[in-house]
């Protein structure tokens, strides 16, 4: 972007300043009402912390004078999706650089592991004079969203820039459908300020252009989750090898678990033991701020717990560290979670007992294992529906069911491994959105 574009980043005409006057404005009110506990948060929270003058806008310029493009990625989930667009990104061209925002610390930390050496930062406050010192510290030629990441100032003042915004992999549950279209008047110019809108599915696209989205800025590209996603994970990786030797067989794991649904797996695991001693399980939290609580559950339950960070660092072999047989593993460690589905005997899929939506079912799925969940997968509805369909997933939509799922997984463990097998070759074949959304980039950019 030349220093003449960079300058209508804060142009005050008319046609912007005022809904930018307006947004920041409504920002400023919404945090005067929640100042007491936003300074609360930041004084208590590091995390809140991480990265504020970069959120302020404070970014180090740019050194780079190749053009560059911008991805957003929120959090570690995201940063896993853009792994790959990224990689195939810089192949396809060369002469332009990426750069990476994040909004969490966590996703920060993804980032940094996943991108060594390339330009990543914090995504700014959606004030317009954080976003426009973000801007004219990065001068993008495009933007790429990934999922879908809304923020008012940033698409307006990019847009004014001569910017295009494209969000990739997009998608917007039935729940977010309903609450937005309540102001669609407010949602309508926003997504058609933004150049193109690759989404995941039919439904999502429904949706966006039913809150007021031209047609023809929506584009079906599919899901890059099944790009991703990891058909093997090698022997030898850590995480894996320390749980497989405990030997533990079968082997239970409750992945990006929520309150609830941990206390309903230990209730499972203490009955099914006494019937098959062998029994072994593994607690994945969805957040690292529940591992102190998840701790406490598994000794009011009355059993040991052995932290991966720490059985990754022992010998399970060395007396002095020996496992109990009655140890619950819980998983501190993140970014490793595909290696724990991997150790795994059956697996279920959190977030889905509880009404929160679920998590991707798709990462055990594609490793071949067994994998439940419960009724509330809105959050991943086309990748439950798709493994349902294949009889590839089970459906339970209580504690009972899983545990009778559970039992029946360990008395007669052929049909759901059949069923595993099925949910890797229902992934490999939907496999290739992330080159289709590489080759909208390069339409766009070219």
């Amino acid at each position: 972007m030349s220093g003449d574009d960079a300058s209508l980043v804060v142009h005050r005409s008319s046609f912007i300043i005022q809904p930018m006057l307006l947004l920041d404005l409504l920002y400023l009110s919404a945090l005067g009402v929640a100042s007491p506990y936003c300074a609360y948060k930041l004084l208590t929270q590091r995390k809140i912390r991480a990265g504020l003058k970069e959120k302020l806008g404070f970014v180090p310029p740019r050194q780079d004078q190749r053009p560059c493009v911008w991805f957003h990625c929120v959090s570690v989930g995201e940063v896993g999706l853009a792994r790959e667009l990224i990689r195939r990104f810089e192949q396809r061209f060369p002469a332009i650089e990426p750069v990476i925002s994040t909004g969490t610390d966590t996703g920060r930390s993804a980032a940094e592991k996943s991108f060594p050496g390339h330009t990543i930062f914090y995504y700014p406050f959606d004030f317009s004079p954080c976003v426009g010192k973000t801007l004219r510290a990065i001068r993008p030629q495009a933007i790429v969203l990934m999922e879908w990441e809304l923020w008012p100032n940033l698409i307006l003042m990019a847009r004014r820039a001569g910017v295009p915004v494209i969000i990739v992999n997009g998608r917007i549950t039935e729940n977010n459908f309903r609450r937005l279209s309540r102001v669609r008047f407010l949602v309508e110019p926003l997504l058609n300020s933004l150049h193109t809108i690759a989404v995941q599915d039919t439904d999502y696209a429904r949706r966006i252009t039913a809150l007021g989205a031209d047609p023809a800025k929506v584009v079906l590209t599919g899901n890059m989750k099944y790009d991703t996603v990891k058909t093997s994970i090698p022997p030898d990786h850590p995480a894996y090898a320390a749980i497989r030797s405990l030997h533990a067989h079968p082997l239970l794991v409750g992945g990006c678990t929520w309150a609830g649904e941990e206390e309903a797996l230990l209730r499972i695991y203490a009955d099914l033991k006494r019937s098959c001693p062998g029994l072994g399980l593994v607690l994945a939290p969805k957040h690292a701020e529940r591992l102190a609580e998840v701790r406490r559950l598994i000794e009011r339950a009355g059993f040991a717990h052995a932290e991966l960070s720490s059985l990754k660092l022992h010998t399970i072999s060395d007396e002095n560290n020996r496992i109990p047989p009655d140890c619950v593993i819980l998983v501190d460690t993140f970014g490793e979670l595909d290696a724990v589905y991997a150790a795994a005997d059956i697996v279920f899929v959190g977030r889905s007992l509880t009404q929160h939506g679920g998590q991707n079912m798709l990462e055990p799925a594609a490793l071949g294992k067994p994998v439940i969940f419960g009724p509330y997968t809105e959050n991943f509805k086309e990748a439950a529906e798709l493994l349902l369909a294949a009889r590839a997933a089970i459906r339970v939509n209580s504690e009972a069911e899983l545990h009778r799922q559970v039992a029946e997984f360990i008395d007669n463990p052929d049909p759901f491994l059949q069923a595993g097998a099925e949910g890797r070759k229902v992934i490999e074949a939907k496999k290739g959105t992330t080159e289709r959304n590489i080759g909208l980039l390069e339409h766009i950019i070219a």
